[in-house]
């Protein structure tokens, strides 16, 4: 009876703590927070500041055993959420560490906490991009924006593909998060609106060729590009030379062609160059241009030719068609969309003349580079030789008959023989 009631008092004592435990397991805590980009070091969410949107997140490990809970990602909101059993502390570890550093790198929990922000700190870009109206590299306020994306693209350092844009406020300023990296931050074409990149006037302005610059990071991680604008005037020139001049060229002859590219405008362009109505066959070009497949008449320099500056463009042809009677050529850039100012001075024409091999004709000069009327060729006849009568003397003939004298001669003859006999019949009578 004894033992019985031992038993019964144990299980009895025992019932309180499996319903305690039991309840236990059915408990859980909520932990969640805050991803962020902080800016300014503070550790805490400013204004102004943006949140790590649909990052890694954190991971849950439980202290002691170290047994991983499980992985919680951000959302659009920066905002994580962990949902745990109660019980057991855990740790829960910032996993947004690879792209961008931390000061709080774990943090524990043991009971459900909304606070448990992550601030993280990246690269922060900023600058001035506007339409730079005195050309003086300062904003002023009566100078305008454009409504133009500035776009930071490339890897972050976990090899990534990353890429961002935003455009500028009132006063012009652009402000970019990113993460760390090698990145690179890339000026909007503004060409439809006529607008091209200033020449630089400082480290902090974007390259005007390529319109673009890798993101410096410095220690303060806060790095600056600035991207101005002026009125675009494109304006490339062209001029040529041939060599060499001849008034009339033959069949197979080869010219060299020189083709001087000017750009007297304020546009850094990579123009192309047209061979117009080309009937002659492309030998060779010189290595600062590209031919265009399929082509021999349309080339495009291999660099952009700055403002103030030409270049040469050197081809060699050889003639092969009598009625190639014009060397023309002119210059566009319509891929990089700009208008030019002055369509006057990008076309150049020569005139020629080809003939077929063994004509000739007197050469005279003619003035390369400009349009000038086809030369005329002046053609002398001179009479067919006149086969000269011959004798058998051996003395030079002089073309002239013997007979007339004869005649002559036998005239005068028969006029003294008739005086004579009148003369004598006088006398006897």
């Amino acid at each position: 009876m004894k033992k019985l009631f031992a038993v019964a008092m144990t299980a009895a004592l025992a019932l309180p703590v499996t319903a305690t435990s039991a309840a236990a397991q059915g408990e859980t805590i909520t932990v969640e927070g805050l991803f962020f980009l902080d800016r300014n070091g503070d550790n805490l969410f400013s204004e102004g500041e943006n949140v790590r949107a649909n990052g890694p997140g954190v991971t849950v490990f439980v202290v002691g055993t170290n047994e991983k809970v499980g992985n919680f990602p951000t959302g659009p909101d920066g905002r994580y959420k962990a949902v745990l059993p109660k019980g057991p502390k855990y740790s829960i570890a910032n996993s947004d560490m690879s792209d961008y550093s931390t000061t709080k790198p774990a943090r524990g929990a043991a009971e459900s906490a909304s606070d448990a922000d992550f601030p993280l700190r990246g690269n922060f870009l900023n600058g001035f991009t506007f339409v730079d109206a005195n050309d003086d590299g300062v904003k002023q306020a009566g100078e305008k924006t454009h409504e133009g994306k500035v776009k930071v693209t490339g890897k972050t350092a976990t090899g990534a593909d990353f890429s961002a844009e935003t455009g500028a406020g009132e006063d012009g300023r652009y402000l970019l998060d990113l993460p760390l990296g090698t990145l690179t931050v890339t000026a909007p074409n503004l060409a439809k609106s006529r607008l091209t990149l200033a020449r630089p006037k400082s480290d902090q302005d974007v390259d005007w060729l390529t319109r673009s610059r890798a993101v410096p990071f410095t220690h303060e991680r806060n790095a600056r590009v600035d991207l101005r604008y002026v009125d675009a005037k494109a304006d490339m020139a062209l001029a040529s030379t041939l060599s060499p001049v001849k008034d009339t060229y033959t069949l197979g002859d080869r010219l060299d062609l020189k083709l001087t590219v000017s750009n007297k405008g304020n546009v850094p362009v990579a123009p192309t160059v047209v061979l117009g109505s080309f009937s002659a066959k492309l030998l060779s070009h010189s290595d600062n241009v590209t031919l265009q497949p399929g082509t021999d008449e349309v080339f495009t320099t291999v660099e952009k030719i700055l403002p103030g500056k030409q270049t040469e463009i050197a081809l060699k042809i050889e003639l092969n068609d009598l009625e190639y009677t014009e060397v023309h050529a002119m210059v566009r850039f319509v891929p990089e969309g700009y208008e030019d100012v002055d369509h006057k001075n990008n076309v150049v024409s020569t005139m020629i003349k080809v003939v077929e091999g063994g004509t000739t004709a007197p050469t005279t000069t003619t003035s390369p580079s400009q349009t000038s009327a086809a030369p005329t060729t002046t053609t002398t006849t001179t009479a067919p030789a006149v086969a000269q009568a011959g004798n058998r003397s051996g003395l030079a003939s002089t073309g002239a008959s013997p007979l007339g004298f004869l005649g002559l001669g036998a005239l005068l003859l028969a006029a003294g023989t008739g005086a004579f006999l009148v003369a004598r019949r006088r006398r006897r009578s």
